[in-house]
């Protein structure tokens, strides 16, 4: 499953905090299936009326390789051999003596 996204309208309900409710209500109900859930509170321009929107996603998948506690490679330092020269477009500083 990719994404669920669900709109409560305060007009579709007596009134907002009963809106709000019954997606608060939905958000729990996803969430117990182990979904991730976000709620949005946003007005229309049109008429002022609030808008409350749901957004649940599947959690990002864990790897079972990685430590918790270490790092992914693409953040660890990498480490150059310092006999290997700088790129071509960073040539070292040329000094004169004088």
């Amino acid at each position: 499953m990719s994404s669920i996204q669900e709109v409560f309208l305060e007009t579709d309900w007596d009134d907002a905090a009963q809106a709000r409710q019954k997606r608060d209500e939905r958000i729990l109900d996803l969430q117990s299936t182990g979904l991730v859930c976000v709620g949005t509170d946003l007005y229309n321009i049109v008429n002022g009326r609030r808008v409350f929107v749901l957004a649940a996603s599947s959690p990002p998948p864990l790897d079972p390789i990685r430590d918790e506690n270490s790092r992914p490679r693409s953040l660890r330092p990498q480490r150059r051999d310092p006999s290997e020269s700088r790129k071509m477009n960073h040539p070292l500083p040329q000094y004169e003596v004088r």
